[in-house]
């Protein structure tokens, strides 16, 4: 399996989150409610109950979001280097015709890294746009992003939905940009 794409997006998000300050993480950011720290540590959560899910354990998403309560402010850019690093780790080592439990029904691994390259994406932009700080992302990531959202999309049960709904974005606008407009975010 091919995990460049989930590398990058998450390589991107330790980017911005070592450039956080220290007054920073209480920011707000595109994420309604959520602040900078916030939204890292939603991203920890889902690398760390994925990357049980994927090791054939069920997974306690209560248990592992108050975990991540507790790691401290400056803590929190190494901790998602490091539970991000443990997916990747657990996608290698996945069978790659098995399915695994997720929140929106079992995924094959495959599909599982492309949705975390999604959420790594959509969120580190609300990051960069919480703390002000650039995104820097190949555009050839974001469109396939974009191509796995619109199939993702697709094979949603009713009763879920990702992120919010579309916003308005020009054709041309940069993948990135695009990307987070289909997954509900204004630019």
């Amino acid at each position: 399996m091919n995990l460049d794409d989930l590398a990058h997006a998450q390589n991107a998000v330790t980017s911005i989150a070592v450039g956080v300050s220290p007054d920073e993480w209480q920011l707000p950011t595109p994420c309604d409610g959520w602040d900078v720290a916030a939204v890292l540590r939603h991203l920890m959560v889902g690398e760390r109950a994925f990357t049980i899910s994927l090791g054939g354990t069920p997974y306690d998403l209560a248990a592992i979001d108050a975990d991540a309560q507790t790691v401290d402010l400056e803590d929190l850019p190494r901790a998602y280097e490091i539970g991000a690093r443990q997916l990747r780790d657990a996608l290698d080592a996945a069978d790659p015709d098995a399915t695994y439990p997720t929140g929106i029904g079992p995924m094959p691994p495959t599909h599982i890294a492309e949705l975390r390259t999604i959420e790594a994406l959509v969120h580190g932009w609300d990051l960069a746009r919480g703390a002000d700080l650039p995104l820097s992302v190949d555009p050839a990531v974001a469109e396939r992003a974009i191509a796995h959202s619109r199939a993702l999309l697709e094979r949603l049960p009713e009763d879920r939905s990702p992120f919010a709904a579309p916003q308005p974005v020009a054709d041309d606008a940069p993948a990135l940009d695009r990307l987070v407009a289909l997954l509900g975010r204004a630019r």
